[in-house]
């Protein structure tokens, strides 16, 4: 018997619609910033083969609320940006 597998729901506060974004978009990736739900969203780019549009598919959600309870998490960031910007 074949398994379905069922695409995960976010279930949270649908912080998209209440507010609009800080929004930087490249033909690689869309990173959105929602400053009041302390969201952060980054968003992989493909090009469409038929259009040669850009389009984002994934989308990664980091969380401010969830690296105030891990230093490490946010040391890592912090290493990360420094990195991007030299």
């Amino acid at each position: 018997m074949p398994v379905t597998i069922q695409p995960r729901r976010y279930r949270g506060d649908h912080y998209w619609e209440n507010e609009s974004p800080l929004k930087v978009t490249t033909d690689k990736v869309r990173i959105c910033f929602y400053p009041i739900a302390g969201k952060l969203q980054i968003s992989a780019g493909w090009k469409n083969r038929d259009t040669g549009k850009v389009r984002y598919g994934k989308t990664a959600v980091l969380d401010a609320a969830s690296l105030t309870d891990s230093p490490e998490a946010l040391t890592l960031l912090e290493t990360f940006l420094n990195k991007a910007r030299s």
